[in-house]
């Protein structure tokens, strides 16, 4: 399918609206994801889950498309992408346990936003995304929620774990 043609005056402002969306993704992720991650890196060490998160296409882009988008913009952008790739670097190597890696992450996660809501401010705002409404007794409990337990009172009258 051949997409349908655009001036390319609308370049900057379609630029600008897909970092925006991307930096609003990431740091959302990051919040959402932040108990599913941690646990998967308690039980198995698995670093998979944290670099898909922060994947981004930043470094993809050519100095022309940065040219694009204003300074100011660009440079709030390059410090935001500068934290997530510390918090990158970090993630891919560390040897952490848990709990140090709750601590770094919950740090990480502060300046990230932080940079993000600033990138996203000079870029004009994150575009608004199409909500759904779905029935209400449908559950809308997210596939990365963490199952809890609940203690409860064996036959013998000891006591076990069930999810609920």
């Amino acid at each position: 399918m051949i997409p349908p043609a655009f001036d390319e005056s609308e370049l900057p402002e379609r630029l600008r609206r897909l970092l925006a969306l991307e930096i609003d993704r990431i740091v959302a992720d990051l919040g959402l994801r932040r108990d599913f991650l941690l646990d998967t890196w308690s039980r198995h060490r698995d670093r998979g889950p944290f670099i898909d998160t922060l994947f981004s296409r930043w470094r993809t882009l050519s100095m022309v498309d940065l040219a694009l988008v204003e300074a100011e913009a660009v440079e709030a952008c390059e410090a935001f992408y500068r934290e997530l790739e510390d918090f990158q670097l970090y993630m891919r190597f560390t040897q952490d346990m848990p709990t140090t890696l709750a601590d770094r992450y919950d740090s990480a996660l502060k300046h990230i936003s932080a940079y993000g809501a600033l990138a996203v401010e000079r870029l004009g705002g994150a575009p608004e995304l199409p909500v759904f409404r779905f029935d209400e007794d449908e559950d809308d409990t997210s596939l990365l929620a963490i199952p809890r337990l609940e203690v409860i009172e064996g036959p013998g009258g000891g006591t076990g774990s069930s999810e609920e």
